[in-house]
């Protein structure tokens, strides 16, 4: 899999260099995911971590020019070999999308770390 990030993105990510990165489906699975839901909505936030916070809920890496970023192996399921996260400046929002369309139209980061810079 692999995640083309969008030049606006990657320049609001790079104050996070030092951290981790993931791409969490926020399911109620794992440490970090607060809700779930049976609704049909999918949920993606991209989470930063301490590079010592437990992040063992996430098995599977997708490559992205700012390297690695790992996601729950279930996760996939919503997932697409080729996918891209944009910037909407129109609406101030981060859409994750794939060939066959939006996958998620509101994707939040979300600054976990301990010690925030």
């Amino acid at each position: 899999m692999h995640l083309n990030i969008a030049d606006e993105l990657v320049k609001q990510l790079e104050k996070y260099q030092g951290s981790r990165i993931v791409l969490d489906l926020d399911d109620g699975v794992g440490r970090y995911s607060k809700s779930g839901s049976c609704a049909l909505n999918i949920s993606f936030r991209l989470l930063i971590l301490d590079k010592d916070q437990d992040d063992s809920d996430y098995t599977l890496d997708i490559e992205s020019i700012i390297g690695n970023i790992p996601i729950k192996e279930h996760s996939k399921l919503y997932l697409e070999d080729e996918m891209s996260l944009v910037f909407d400046p129109r609406m101030s929002l981060i859409k994750l999308k794939g060939p066959s369309g939006m996958i998620d139209g509101n994707v939040q980061i979300i600054d976990l770390r301990k010690n925030k810079e």
